[in-house]
């Protein structure tokens, strides 16, 4: 919760804004050191943070777990740290809206852990990020060439892991196990692939490329791939499926 002021000195805040402030930090950071115990508020505030990651894990399945396994009081860092604290306000309430949480938490990660993070858990993030905030790609020189494409607006997602069924895998195993040891039992399998984005008139439709379907698509957005064999089944199909569009000249 944040809040702002037009620029020069910012009149002091309502009574009932500053209570509001400090009851939001109450129900989001560590529980106080001294003081009588509160139960009622201990059972608030877990309830609360079990909220923002129920949240994080829908949205950012395999980071979130990686994430809280590897990094002691990982929610707790987020939660008291400026990026939760600082979201803007909804217009006409005191409270940010709930579609920030999983925003800001990705700007969390990014500045916080994955500088220092292990490269493979970093590359996890990056995919499941480019999944939901990707950049449309544009036609590589070999797709000019063949006369194929992405369809306009198309993005992808990449990682030499498959996320998606490492996700899986690692929720089974934070479900019967403590996350730091299902981490580190749990690790992703390496195989070509990607998550293709596309944008249509019912919503955004995602298709999962792996081994030598992706392999035979990669020359459609890594410039650095070879040329792309148009006769190929896997080029085919993708024509059929509406993955691939032919270039309009």
């Amino acid at each position: 919760m944040v809040t702002t002021g037009a620029e020069g000195p910012t009149p002091a805040p309502h009574p009932y804004v500053t209570q509001v402030t400090e009851l939001w930090r109450g129900f989001y950071g560590p529980a106080p050191v001294d003081g009588p115990p509160d139960p009622g508020m201990a059972v608030d505030r877990s309830t609360r943070k079990a909220m923002v990651l129920e949240r994080c894990t829908g949205a950012l399945p395999a980071t979130t777990r990686v994430y809280c396994g590897l990094v002691p009081d990982a929610m707790d860092a987020y939660l008291g740290s400026e990026h939760w604290h600082g979201r803007r306000a909804q217009e006409g309430s005191l409270f940010p809206e709930a579609a920030s949480t999983v925003t800001t938490f990705a700007a969390f990660l990014e500045e916080a852990w994955l500088p220092t993070a292990d490269p493979w858990a970093r590359q996890i993030a990056r995919y499941e990020c480019d999944v939901l905030w990707g950049a449309a790609t544009a036609p590589t020189a070999a797709a000019l060439r063949a006369g194929v494409r992405l369809p306009e607006g198309a993005w992808v997602a990449r990682c030499v892991f498959d996320v998606p069924e490492y996700a899986v895998r690692l929720r089974e195993a934070c479900a019967s196990c403590p996350w730091p040891d299902a981490v580190r039992h749990t690790r992703p399998r390496a195989r070509p692939f990607a998550t293709l984005t596309l944008r249509t008139p019912a919503g955004l439709r995602r298709t999962h490329l792996r081994d030598a379907a992706c392999e035979a698509l990669r020359p459609l957005w890594d410039e650095e791939a070879g040329p792309v064999d148009t006769d190929g089944k896997a080029v085919t199909a993708a024509l059929e499926r509406g993955l691939v569009v032919p270039c309009v000249r």
